[in-house]
């Protein structure tokens, strides 16, 4: 991949880190307003409700970035060879493209943001629905919590559908929790690294003109 198309797909990278950074900027704006005992009870649970879509538009956004840099990939046929199945990915444009993003990021596969678990959740929100109703026998749900984590007691984590609890910027779905502050950290550390490689492209770009 030559340095013009590095830059396309990096100057895409820092787009979704700059826009899942604005929904930081605007989940925090919602926390703030969900404390405001002045507003009408339709402003509050606009702001409530918006405390979730923002946190669901900064996944997507995470999501992006991740998909770019770690992009699905085949599993190993049964009987094929490491080398056939290395072959075979190296022959995968998407395969090719994240690892020569992930080689000018320096980025790890331990990076929080190669994990979509809590994206794909979200997205296939249906699903895990499908799987309360076939397996919650007392069919209590509740969803769209914010606090703490003794908000609430006495549930089945099963039908904890969607908790934020901002004193740890901890989100939880189902009894599993996922640090949105780790994530945001990463995104914010791609976006410094977007900046300076679009930086280093233009100067290579420049000296060779």
């Amino acid at each position: 991949m030559d340095d013009f198309l590095k830059g396309v797909y990096i100057s895409e990278v820092k787009k979704q880190c700059e826009f899942g950074l604005a929904a930081i900027k605007y989940l925090n704006h919602a926390l703030q307003q969900t404390n405001n005992r002045d507003l009408k009870k339709e402003e509050s649970s606009f702001y409530h409700s918006e405390v979730f879509r923002q946190i669901h538009s900064f996944l997507t956004h995470a999501s992006n970035v991740s998909r770019i840099i770690w992009p699905p990939q085949f599993k190993q046929k049964k009987k094929e060879t490491d080398e056939e199945y290395e072959k075979r990915l190296q022959q995968n444009d998407k395969v090719v493209r994240g690892r020569v993003l992930k080689k000018e990021y320096d980025l790890e596969d331990s990076n929080p943001l190669k994990q979509r678990t809590l994206r794909d959740h979200l997205e296939h929100y249906d699903e895990r629905l499908d799987h309360w109703r076939n397996n919650n026998i007392n069919r209590v749900i509740v969803s769209d919590i914010i606090g703490p984590a003794n908000t609430i007691v006495g549930a089945a984590e099963s039908g904890l559908m969607r908790w934020f609890d901002p004193t740890r910027n901890v989100f939880k779905f189902r009894g599993e929790e996922f640090d949105l502050q780790t994530i945001a950290t990463a995104i914010d550390a791609i976006l410094s690294t977007s900046r300076t490689l679009e930086n280093e492209l233009r100067e290579r770009r420049f000296n060779t003109a």
